[in-house]
């Protein structure tokens, strides 16, 4: 009976043989004072970091948190503070799509820098009427086609307002209620 078969070799990008020096980062060239960065909308610009509705791929309320404090390419190279800020905004950023895109029965959350390394965090809408909802979603599913335009400046004017309640920090640090706060409820003036 034969061993299980060695992993083929493989060599990283060249920018990983200093991913923490962030040279030619794509991120990093980006101009996080815009509302738009070309892959993405600005939904909300945070102390820690600007969260993006995308643009492309197929998945309704796709939405990555790009860290804007500099280049970084590890979460373990942050601070606790850093972490805890980032991570609420991220949190944060995550429930507006919860509030938004019902029902959402699973959020993916993941910070991979696989490709592009510089911190960010996905933040994937999963839904049971997916082909494969049981699965990691393939970034080919979320990176190629474009979704409809009008539906995102729609989806993200939404998602605006709900940040817009529901920040996880603000310009001194942490905010007392940052970490466990419910999201609210746009629909509940609607119920009796």
């Amino acid at each position: 009976m034969p061993g299980p078969r060695p992993f083929a070799a493989s060599t990283w990008p060249e920018r990983y043989a200093q991913p923490d020096a962030g040279a030619g980062c794509s991120m990093c060239a980006k101009d996080f004072t815009a509302p738009d960065i070309g892959w993405g909308l600005l939904l909300k610009r945070g102390v820690y970091g600007n969260a993006y509705l995308w643009r492309a791929g197929r998945v309704r309320g796709y939405v990555v948190v790009v860290w804007t404090g500099g280049h970084v390419a590890r979460l373990t190279a942050l601070s606790a503070r850093q972490l805890a800020g980032f991570m609420a905004e991220v949190t944060s950023a995550g429930r507006a799509i919860e509030a938004h895109y019902r029902p959402v029965p699973k959020l993916n959350v993941s910070l991979l820098g696989n490709d592009i390394p510089h911190l960010h965090a996905h933040l994937i809408p999963r839904r049971p009427d997916e082909p494969t909802p049981e699965r990691v979603p393939a970034f080919a599913h979320l990176d190629h086609d474009r979704q409809d335009e009008d539906r995102i400046q729609s989806d993200a004017a939404a998602l605006r307002a709900l940040l817009a309640h529901t920040g996880a920090t603000d310009a001194a640090g942490l905010a007392d209620d940052a970490i466990g706060a419910d999201p609210p409820d746009p629909g509940a003036a609607d119920r009796p």
